[in-house]
């Protein structure tokens, strides 16, 4: 996503809503824009197996493109989760799901050939059929010390009790992990970075439980996460943005996708 934007020029706004999947603080999935990538689906032409590195040739049925308009051109990324069905070489040895892609060669939308690791014997080119699946892959934004997210707008009604006042928002790294940092939830009533304010969460959260409320979205302390969400009870602000309080480590490649839910 772009980062926040205090032009005075006019920028776009995304507005939040009841959708089936996450809107996207930081980072995006799929296309841009916000466009929800349509799982990529192939059929299997030709398998191969050196050195527990399995490469699947493929050619493309559908999918690919930001919903609802696939077959847009894109092709699979690194690092995306993937599965594959009714191959019968090596006594279906390839069928695994899930599994993650570790390298891609495309000369064309169409076809090409999608590799990932596979424990097994090597087992020559031949061809094959099948099926593989490929699901829209997270791509995070680069960001450092005091980078904002582009806003949301918030719609909710006057009914204090009404639930499209909370919601949910998770921090996910990618690539080095900093050293030390703190993301948090800012809301404004009008959006100018100067109006922006902190709010405290009702429940934050980590993989392996929950912390205790604070004003952190996420956190990182000894290059390790120690709070990776959190809940937001009965949000008030019209506007609301992620941004990264502090961050110390990492390098060129450390990213962040902040989603939430409303």
């Amino acid at each position: 996503m772009a980062l926040y934007s205090n032009s005075a020029f006019p920028h776009s706004i995304l507005r939040a809503g009841n959708n089936p999947w996450p809107m996207y603080l930081f980072g995006q999935i799929g296309g841009a824009n916000q466009s929800l990538q349509v799982p990529f689906l192939y059929k299997v032409t030709n398998v191969a197996l050196t050195s527990n590195v399995a490469t699947i040739s493929v050619s493309l049925i559908s999918g690919g493109g930001p919903a609802p308009y696939p077959l847009q051109g894109s092709i699979p990324a690194v690092g995306a989760k993937m599965g594959v069905q009714g191959t019968t070489a090596a006594s279906g040895a390839f069928n695994v799901d899930p599994a993650t892609i570790t390298a891609v060669s495309f000369a064309s939308a169409a076809s090409g050939t999608i590799s990932f690791a596979l424990t097994h014997a090597n087992v020559a080119s031949a061809a094959d059929i099948g099926t593989v699946v490929v699901q829209p892959y997270e791509y995070p934004d680069l960001v450092v010390s005091g980078s904002a997210s582009q806003p949301f707008a918030v719609t909710s009604t006057p009914d204090e009790s009404d639930n499209s006042r909370s919601i949910f928002a998770e921090a996910k790294w990618y690539g080095t992990m900093p050293s030390a940092a703190t993301v948090v939830l800012q809301v404004a009533n009008v959006d100018d970075d100067s109006r922006y304010y902190t709010i405290e969460n009702a429940q934050g959260v980590l993989g392996s439980g929950t912390v205790a409320a604070s004003d952190a979205l996420a956190t990182i302390a000894g290059s390790a996460v120690t709070q990776s969400g959190a809940e937001y009870s009965f949000i008030i602000g019209k506007f609301i943005r992620a941004k990264v309080l502090s961050i110390t480590g990492g390098d060129g490649t450390t990213g962040i996708v902040v989603t939430i839910s409303a």
